[in-house]
């Protein structure tokens, strides 16, 4: 059974594993968040561009007996308020460091996928946070060896309403490369096409050269797990090259959502590289 499913069959009776917070901002906006498990190391989870915090859900299930595990719905996103202002790279790292200072006062093991890996690593850059002790990194470039190749479903010049809703409802299953359950799929539709199109084309206008985030992973020196679909598999060869000790495993029968398509295998790898940190 796959992950997907996990989240749909039985949940009366898992209902309690994952709990819902929410959080205030030092701007005043409230975020969601999912939490499992009360004991062991501190993940911290941080979605890809416009999902919820709920696309984690088979790994708070899976990890939480081990691990306190918690995943944020960033501004806008999922649960979490809708928010009118600019979503600038400064205010997207605050938010992180805020949702780590209100889940995570300690030592904590920080986990990006998609867009999450930038806007982790653009944190970690802006605040060096003490309690950091390992990073890991899903499906996206960290700016080594060559650029991958572009997204699916890029946005026309000019669409209708209807057709921004078919682009980003194409992008969503292009995620996957395996079945997902219908319901799974709706509540990610809900949280992409909840946010507004202006936004959700800045969150992808990073100022950054894409050499930004290899320098952030070596300067910051913690243990790296990079975790990719074939793409990517020269960015992880040069990572490996260039900081010893970085582990990389390679997914290539699943799709973007790695972690999905591929669940038991990545929580299998995620736990084997956590029991390693010190």
């Amino acid at each position: 059974m796959g992950v997907a499913a996990l989240l749909l069959v039985g949940a009366a009776a898992c209902a309690d594993e994952i709990q819902d917070g929410y959080f205030h901002t030092s701007d005043g906006v409230r975020l969601h968040y999912r939490e499992a498990g009360t004991t062991g190391r501190t993940l911290v989870f941080i979605p890809g561009w416009l999902m919820p915090a709920e696309i984690f859900d088979g790994q708070l299930r899976a990890l939480s007996s081990h691990y306190h595990v918690f995943a944020l719905s960033p501004r806008s996103q999922g649960q979490s308020a809708a928010y009118a202002g600019r979503h600038t790279p400064e205010l997207r790292a605050r938010d992180i460091s805020e949702f780590v200072e209100h889940v995570a006062p300690g030592d904590f093991v920080l986990v990006g996928w998609s867009l999450g890996v930038m806007e982790g690593l653009d944190y970690v850059h802006r605040f060096h946070p003490h309690g950091l002790k390992a990073m890991v990194l899903i499906d996206n470039s960290i700016g080594e060896a060559q650029p991958p190749r572009a997204a699916p479903a890029k946005r026309r010049a000019t669409e209708t309403a209807a057709e921004r809703v078919e682009r980003l409802r194409a992008f969503v299953r292009s995620m996957f490369h395996t079945p997902q359950p219908p319901e799974f799929i709706d509540l990610i539709d809900q949280s992409v096409l909840r946010v507004p199109n202006d936004i959700a084309q800045e969150l992808l206008a990073k100022p950054y050269p894409r050499e930004y985030y290899k320098t952030v992973i070596y300067k910051e020196g913690v243990p790296v797990l990079y975790a990719i679909t074939p793409r990517l598999r020269e960015q992880g060869a040069a990572l490996v090259a260039h900081l010893p000790g970085a582990r990389v495993t390679v997914y290539p029968s699943a799709g973007h959502a790695l972690f999905v398509d591929a669940a038991a295998e990545f929580n299998a790898d995620l736990e084997r590289f956590l029991e390693d940190v010190h």
